[in-house]
Parts: structure tokens; sequence; C-alpha cells
């Protein structure tokens, strides 16, 4: 008898993007995202789609060495309400001006259907909670606070946060029981 009763309905969700998000230049040099940008952001043809859709989002630096996360939210709401509203724009903000180099970015995960625009709060809830985690391991300076625990204490040789190297024919099979 499972302990768990089975789950009534999976969601497949995907990542979309990166998508820049348009910047102006102050005086002083350092990058800014105004109000303005968000509208032209939401109006691009390859964003229209998303922007009523429900899910996360992450906020990104893309520079030569690949992406650095800096702020991961979620929509409970449209994506184009939250993730251009004025207090994601001042966080936003203050990692242009604090001298990060690279492009900003953001990057989306959503419902995998076309026509599926809301998820249940509590999926992107758990959502939320678990890419805040991963970006944190990559990002000490992570924006988030909340759910931003450390789970870097400890590891799974081979299997979780296990470095290089080849796993063991054991940590192998654990990782194909649990598809990690």
């Amino acid at each position: 008898m499972p302990l768990l009763p089975p789950p009534h309905e999976r969601y497949n969700l995907k990542v979309v993007g990166p998508f820049e998000i348009p910047f102006s230049m102050k005086p002083t040099g350092t990058k800014w995202v105004s109000k303005s940008a968000a509208s032209d952001f939401w109006s691009r043809a390859d964003t229209y789609a998303l922007a009523g859709k429900h899910g996360c989002y992450v906020f990104a630096m893309r520079a030569a060495k690949g992406f650095m996360p800096w702020y991961v939210g979620m929509a409970s709401r449209p994506l184009c309400e939250e993730s251009f509203a004025a207090d994601k724009l001042n966080k936003y903000n203050e990692v242009l001006t604090d001298g990060h180099k690279g492009t900003p970015v953001l990057f989306f995960v959503v419902a995998e259907e076309a026509t599926k625009n809301k998820l249940p709060i509590k999926v992107i809830d758990e959502l939320e909670t678990t890419l805040i985690q991963f970006a944190a391991l990559r990002n000490n300076d992570l924006i988030n606070v909340q759910k931003a625990r450390r789970f870097d204490e400890w590891n799974i040789n081979g299997v979780l946060r296990a470095g290089k190297g080849k796993p063991s024919t054991t940590a192998a099979q654990f990782k194909t029981m649990l598809r990690i």
C-alpha cells in the first residue's frame, strides 16, 4: 500500500528564454530598467504569448561565462503583472547599479501546454522554493531572502551536488531509481 496518494494531475513545465530585458544607460554609465521597458518587453513577438501565463521567473545577468541568477520570483497572477512590478524593477536595478557586468535577462518556467495559463499556487510555490535553493547555491548574493535557506551543507557522492567525476555503479543506480 503506497504511503502517498497518487497525484491528481501532473503539471508538465517548460523553461523558456532567456529574453533580453531592454535597458537604458544613465549618465553615470550604469544600466537601468524603466517601467516603459516592461511594456516594450511584453509587446515583442517572442514574449507576447507568455504575458498571461502563471509560473516562475528568474532574473539573471548574461556575461562571458554564462548566466548568473540574481532573483527568482513567482507569478500567481500573469507574468506581465508580476515580473516587472515596481518592487521587482527595484531589485533588478539594484543588481544593475551595483556594477554587475552583462546583459539583464529573464527565464520563465511555465506550463508546457500552449493553452494552459494558470497553475495551482501550491505548484508555483514549490517550484519557486526549489529554484531559489538552486540559485542560492550558484550565487551567494542572491537577492531572495525568504526560501533561500542553504541546503549545500551536505551532498550524496555521485548523486546530488557531487562535484566532478564518474559516479559509482551504486550511485548511478540510485539516481536512476529516484530519477534524479
